[in-house]
């Protein structure tokens, strides 16, 4: 549980300390021991803790932030109880683009796990075209080299990624142009 010091119609987030020193505002001159030993909770916030200024913090959910907006945290006191308030702000720009960036991680990461499969297969199909006889492959040698192509831009995409991600260079995912394997 989360605690606030409320003095002079302040309220401030404090975990209320094992012991008070006299030279507090509330001591009246004496140290107090704060800690809970074998109260109940509602015990100790109530008659320990509470006439010294401390009390529970009531918590509210915090909205979800939408592509424009987010929220900050504050506390106040709203009929006299501190509590949890989420003040609404656009988002700067460095968050934007700390978020985009994060996005296009998030994305390249997916793709590179989409990729470990895509590149077993590719290393299957790199195999059976190094085993192709030179007979096989003067019979039909334009098959054969748009077939390499086809692995070779698979792998260049995923190294691609690979060097984003390593790099940081998250501002964008492009991998190079898409083109039909037609």
């Amino acid at each position: 549980m989360s605690y606030a010091r409320v003095l002079d119609d302040t309220a401030t987030a404090s975990t209320p300390p094992d012991l008070l020193d006299p030279d507090d505002v509330t001591a009246e001159g004496r140290w107090w021991d704060l800690r809970q030993h074998d109260l109940d909770l509602a015990t100790w916030e109530s008659e320990v803790i509470g006439p010294h200024g401390w009390a529970p913090i009531v918590t509210t959910p915090r909205p979800a932030d939408t592509p424009t907006t987010t929220h900050d945290y504050g506390l106040e006191l709203i009929a006299g109880v501190p509590t949890e308030v989420w003040t609404a702000r656009p988002w700067t720009p460095e968050e934007l683009t700390a978020n985009e960036a994060q996005e296009n991680t998030t994305q390249l990461v997916a793709e590179s796990d989409e990729s470990v499969d895509k590149l077993v297969l590719v290393v299957e199909a790199l195999n059976a075209l190094t085993a192709l006889t030179n007979a096989d492959i003067n019979a039909n040698p334009a098959a054969i080299i748009k077939d390499l192509a086809r692995e070779c831009k698979t792998i260049a995409r995923q190294a691609n990624r690979e060097a984003r991600l390593t790099s940081g260079r998250t501002e964008s995912t492009d991998t190079g142009t898409e083109q039909g394997d037609a």
